[in-house]
């Protein structure tokens, strides 16, 4: 290997090294900004509590009475118990056809998109390692799941009642539509991958 080559070989890593680098910072400030977020949210507060006896009427006392968590002997007492009113949020249910279809793409994820990423790496002329195949495809998986809700609540626009059971013909339908997706985001990144960005 002449010197040249040497040197050429090297800014390619360099360059590979620089892009990877920077997406790893990008990375980083977004799990800092969803950080500040999480901390930002308000804490529960507790606030005092008050028990009146006045109604209880007692006519042997014997024994210990224990109110509250602490143990006897911690010196603690029940105060700051009662729990500031928080507005409650409840997650609407996910449809019904929603995990059979997030399986089937689990599965094309894990035995055949590697397979069809080597393959669009050959026909781009592109060398990626197994670790930027897995950042990518982990990348796309954390995609599908607004994809499928996308095609269900198209296909709830169209007039379809889901029943209580599967319909594995829908289910094929929106499977299908996404796999294509993915597919085509393979395809487009692939194609729009600088030379700098691939694997030297």
């Amino acid at each position: 290997m002449s010197l040249y080559e040497y040197f050429v070989k090297l800014h390619r890593y360099l360059s590979w090294q620089t892009k990877k680098i920077q997406a790893l910072e990008q990375r980083l400030h977004l799990l800092e900004v969803r950080l500040r977020e999480i901390e930002a949210q308000p804490r529960t507060s507790i606030e005092r509590i008050e028990y009146k006896f006045d109604q209880l009427k007692v006519e042997t006392l014997e024994g210990t009475l224990n109110i509250g968590i602490a143990p006897p002997g911690a010196g603690g007492t029940i105060e700051d118990f009662a729990v500031e009113p928080v507005k409650t949020v409840i997650p609407k249910p996910e449809p019904v056809l929603m995990r059979p279809i997030q399986e089937k793409v689990a599965a094309y994820l894990n035995k055949e998109a590697p397979e069809t990423l080597k393959q669009l790496e050959r026909q781009y002329g592109r060398r990626l390692d197994d670790t930027y195949r897995q950042f990518i495809l982990q990348d796309i998986a954390r995609q599908t799941d607004d994809r499928i809700r996308f095609y269900l609540q198209e296909k709830a626009n169209q007039g379809y009642v889901p029943s209580d059971g599967r319909d594995e013909a829908v289910e094929n339908e929106i499977f299908q539509k996404v796999k294509a997706d993915i597919e085509q985001s393979l395809d487009a990144f692939l194609k729009h991958l600088p030379t700098g960005g691939e694997e030297p």
